[in-house]
């Protein structure tokens, strides 16, 4: 069987594909007019599909929510890879890291408006992405631990570090504009600067960002980064419309025989 020109093969892939689209646009529109503020109706309306539709891909907008901080923990760990590959000194790979993480979230997956608050998530799917997101931040003070010890940044406590950089950068959601005066590359590259330039031993020595990767969710849709442990996964909906079964057609009631009358006089 050949592949489609979209890299899709399956029925389960479009369908998945299929969600992971709809799942983004709302976020967008839920990133613009605030989560609590918008309805299903909306998103259907905006999504120019019925409300019924929308259901074949999602329960609720608290599914919305738990599947873009999904997205959003994917990306980061997909940036640290893309930094720990790149390899150099610890302040660099870090840079890089949050360089991908910044342009992906809010540029090109557009989702980062939704995922600043975790108070809004069910509690199982907020737990599960709390246990994420507390691994990521582990990871940020391994990096800054690393750039301390090969001497690219100066001593700090690298917890309340990570805690001020991230707090920073998940803010962002709250005065960034895509059709402001400047784009989202050029926002990360100033914020990086003031959040790192201050760690940086040698601020002169800090090498050029490589090209920026891809957003990566085309090649393969939701949860595309294999996780390990996989938050509360709900299952893809099928959106196969099912045959219906014609009723029993009913027997017409038979008409009871009117009496002729006679043409006899007299009857």
């Amino acid at each position: 069987m050949p592949r489609w020109e979209n890299g899709f093969q399956t029925i389960e892939e479009i369908q998945r594909y299929k969600r992971y689209a709809v799942i983004r646009e709302a976020a967008r529109i839920m990133s613009r007019r605030g989560f609590h503020h918008t309805s299903l109706d909306e998103v259907a309306k905006v999504l120019g599909i019925s409300k019924g539709t929308l259901y074949n891909y999602v329960e609720d907008k608290q599914e919305i929510l738990f599947e873009c901080h999904n997205i959003a923990l994917d990306l980061g760990e997909y940036a640290a890879q893309v930094a720990s590959e790149a390899g150099g000194r610890g302040i660099d790979k870090l840079r890089l890291l949050l360089r991908c993480y910044i342009i992906w979230m809010y540029g090109q997956a557009g989702i980062g408006g939704i995922t600043f608050d975790v108070n809004a998530l069910r509690p199982d799917d907020r737990s599960a992405v709390i246990k994420r997101r507390d691994a990521m931040d582990a990871n940020l003070v391994a990096l800054l631990e690393e750039s301390a010890a090969d001497g690219s940044i100066r001593s700090c406590d690298t917890k309340i570090a990570v805690f001020g950089i991230m707090s920073a950068v998940n803010g962002i959601s709250t005065w960034f504009s895509p059709d402001g005066r400047l784009t989202i590359d050029q926002v990360a590259d100033q914020l990086l600067d003031l959040l790192t330039l201050s760690l940086a031993t040698r601020p002169e020595k800090l090498a050029p960002y490589p090209p920026i990767p891809a957003y990566p969710a085309p090649e393969a849709p939701l949860g595309f980064l294999n996780r390990s442990s996989p938050a509360v996964a709900r299952p893809v909906k099928s959106v196969e419309k099912r045959a219906k079964t014609p009723a029993p057609r009913k027997k017409a009631a038979a008409s009871p025989k009117r009496k002729l009358r006679s043409t006899r006089a007299g009857g």
